[in-house]
């Protein structure tokens, strides 16, 4: 892509749009995890709460990873 591009600019455009899906896509599982838990993060170290989401958001990134790559 570097090579293509003739500005920062651009490449830095040209990254946001191949990085668009993936991101709509953990944003949307967020979102879901937020609609089931509406206190995810409010205790600390709590295993439902911010660890549960943490885990939930790795796990999604893992997935659409492995999904982009094939």
């Amino acid at each position: 892509m570097i090579s293509l591009s003739l500005s920062p600019r651009q490449f830095a455009e040209s990254l946001t749009v191949c990085l668009e899906l993936l991101f709509d896509q953990l944003y949307e599982a967020l979102m879901e995890q937020l609609e089931q838990d509406s206190y995810i993060s409010r205790t600390p170290g709590d295993e439902t709460g911010a660890v549960g989401f943490m885990e939930t958001w790795l796990r999604t990134l893992r997935e659409q990873t492995a999904a982009a790559a094939g």
